[in-house]
């Protein structure tokens, strides 16, 4: 989520969720694990670098025949990726790090690996040849895989973004490469707070390029976190109406728009901004989307277009998702209108979901063993990417088997089972760190939402039981939903069936059953 994304729908008071204080051999304990916890990072990123030189280095020293690599070559003109795979991992194993076509053979090494499906891997030595740049030639081939790869696949960011990219120098490149090197470089400084150096690289940006917009993103979620939401909204505006042909920025954007309007209370315009932006079908994404439309037209007023949308939420595919103020809303609705019973049976359909996961919360069962939480904890930002980026791994790794035929007399095999190994230790490493601080962010929510819903049920009650005399009040005068016979558009009950794009129009057909005061308009 974005800074904008910070919302609270309801306000209730918040739950209290804290760990009990270790005493001092605890402390002891932690400080003495955080310290082991530091080391092993150290020396898991200092082993990722090197993974691929240590690997290529052999301890027998062999005469390397030069044609190897042009065969390899050959293999790989030709489409026989496993076959060049094996032959660029021979010259470059038994080679010298001064052969000829060494970076050569570094660089086609990842392609075949990208072909067959080894991402990381490919990633690993198109770094390398970044990083060495004896050849510059290569050097924009490589970057130019590396940017493509960071727009549509998991991947190490710290090793891409961080080792690589950040605080280094490539020279001349092409615009694109320069326009996201300049980003990155920008990106990074924002995220340590040398704001000013951000600006000059971001100054650097070809005003055409859709880095230059994601730039100007950045520069907006910095204008929220510094309460200048005029200047923030300003500039979503700005890239929202770019000609710039950037989906991916332009469609973050209109989130964030439309979550700042709905924070400054304007939910009409929130509603239509909301409908500007696109999610994956199904994900987790479109669900809190329809969340969040469904509390947009809540304060609107329009409840029934709030209830379509709570139903969109029953679809089969949206059910594992974590989204608890979800019943808030729902049974928010139902006592609204005066729907007791079925605003009551929202409040038992929480408690059956959650209240396992809420009794264990109490009982300090670790995090990951909570049924909802490990799910929720997962679901976005950097842990959601890095869980991702993990299963992208353990994918890979399995897939060395179907070419261990080609592969097992050269032993790049075995070289890739450690490559992977290495990198699924480290990344899980951190993985646990993130998921530590995402999961007690779940665990509050979910509290928080507990009080919202036991609140809720008592103010049910206080209303079932309200009194009024049979003279000072009067049934609603709300119009009645018919379905006119002869409109344009077409009509149809709702038959259990979910289709994908329907989600966005349902129209809950629930009339008021309240009462009003006479002495009402």
């Amino acid at each position: 989520m974005c800074c904008a994304a910070a919302l609270q729908w309801v306000a209730a008071p918040s739950a209290v969720f804290a760990q009990e204080k270790g005493e001092a051999g605890a402390a002891q304990a932690t400080e003495a694990k955080a310290a082991k916890e530091a080391t092993e990072a150290t020396e898991a990123t200092e082993a990722t670098e090197a993974t691929v030189e240590a690997e290529a280095e052999s301890d027998i020293e062999v005469d390397v025949d030069p044609e190897i690599f042009d065969l390899a070559l050959e293999d790989f003109y030709d489409g026989r990726y496993a076959e060049a795979a094996a032959g660029f991992w021979g010259y470059i194993h038994f080679g010298e790090p001064a052969a000829e076509n060494y970076e050569w053979a570094q660089y086609f090494l990842g392609e075949c690996l990208r072909k067959l499906g080894f991402w990381h891997a490919a990633v690993l030595y198109y770094y390398t040849v970044a990083a060495t740049r004896q050849q510059p030639e290569i050097l924009p081939d490589a970057l130019g895989r590396l940017e493509a790869i960071s727009r549509r696949r998991p991947y190490s960011e710290s090793l891409v973004l961080e080792d690589l990219l950040y605080d280094s120098e490539f020279g001349f490149l092409p615009d694109y490469l320069n326009d996201w090197v300049q980003y990155v470089q920008g990106l990074y400084d924002y995220r340590n707070g040398f704001v000013d150096w951000a600006q000059l690289h971001f100054a650097k940006i070809a005003k055409d390029s859709p880095y230059a917009l994601r730039a100007m993103y950045v520069q907006a979620v910095f204008a929220l976190k510094n309460d200048k939401d005029d200047e923030a909204l300003a500039m979503f505006d700005t890239i929202v109406d770019s000609p710039i042909d950037a989906p991916d920025v332009k469609n973050r954007s209109n989130l964030a728009l439309a979550r700042l309007l709905f924070d400054t209370s304007r939910y009409s315009d929130a509603f239509e901004t909301y409908r500007e932006v696109e999610q994956i079908d199904l994900s987790f994404e479109q669900a809190e989307l329809i969340l969040e439309k469904a509390w947009a037209a809540y304060f609107m007023g329009d409840r029934r277009t709030s209830m379509g949308l709570l139903h969109a939420l029953e679809a089969p595919s949206y059910e594992g998702f974590f989204l608890p103020d979800a019943y808030v809303l729902r049974g928010l609705i139902f006592k609204d209108l005066c729907h007791f019973i079925p605003a009551k049976r929202v409040v038992r359909s929480f408690r059956f979901r959650y209240q396992r996961s809420l009794e264990m919360l109490r009982r300090r069962v670790p995090m990951a063993r909570i049924p909802g939480i490990l799910d929720a904890g997962t679901q976005e930002g950097q842990v959601g990417r890095r869980t991702a980026f993990l299963r992208t791994l353990e994918q890979e790794r399995r897939l060395i088997e179907d070419y261990d035929s080609y592969w097992e007399d050269v032993e790049l095999d075995k070289h890739l089972r450690r490559v992977y190994d290495l990198e699924i230790r480290e990344q899980s490493r951190l993985w646990n760190i993130e998921f530590r601080d995402s999961s007690d962010g779940a665990a509050l929510e979910l509290l928080e939402v507990e009080e919202q819903v036991n609140l809720l049920d008592y103010e049910i009650g206080l209303d079932i039981f309200k009194r009024l005399k049979a003279d000072q009040a009067r049934r609603s005068t709300e119009q009645g939903l018919t379905i006119p016979y002869d409109s344009a558009n077409v009509y149809y009950e709702f038959d259990e069936e979910y289709w994908n794009d329907e989600l966005h129009s349902y129209k809950y057909f629930i009339t008021s059953r309240c009462f009003e005061s006479n002495k009402g308009p």
